[in-house]
């Protein structure tokens, strides 16, 4: 069975995102983040991530792709420091995908978060990442929300 990602108007993609306390749910959730993003990265070679809401889940879970092939999931994740604001060029593949937005992102950031297995987890990402606009999903914010659109 085909993943589907949910897609604007749909309000899951406007409510806050619940925090994870059933980790056997978030390893399930995981699991299909993981499909959809993994099916997408053939198309697209730069920074990609999903959050749980945009594949029907209302839970603080995000997949990253770091590099080629390697994925991190990020269980109630927190971004604790941010730092070197730069304008970037993105879009979502919950919105139409002609559209583009610029909004302000940065490029170095340290997220701390939970692993699948509950453990306590803190990464430094360097250069552009997804992390944000996933972050944005979880609290229900689109990147149309907060950027502006690049006819």
């Amino acid at each position: 069975m085909a993943l589907k990602i949910i897609q604007e108007p749909d309000t899951l993609l406007h409510l806050k995102c619940e925090p994870v306390v059933n980790f056997e749910e978030a390893k399930h959730i995981a699991g299909e983040l993981l499909t959809v993003i993994k099916s997408v990265s053939k198309w697209r070679n730069r920074w990609l991530g999903f959050a749980a809401n945009q594949i029907g889940y209302s839970k603080r879970i995000i997949a990253l792709r770091k590099v080629k092939n390697e994925y991190e999931i990020l269980v109630n994740p927190i971004l604790v420091e941010k730092r070197f604001p730069f304008p970037s060029i993105e879009k979502c593949y919950s919105l139409n995908p002609k559209e583009k937005y610029l909004v302000r992102r940065y490029l170095w950031t340290r997220v701390k978060y939970q692993d699948l297995n509950s453990n306590s987890r803190e990464m430094t990402l360097r250069g552009p990442s997804a992390i944000y606009q996933e972050m944005d999903h979880l609290d229900g914010i689109l990147v149309s929300e907060v950027g502006l659109r690049i006819l």
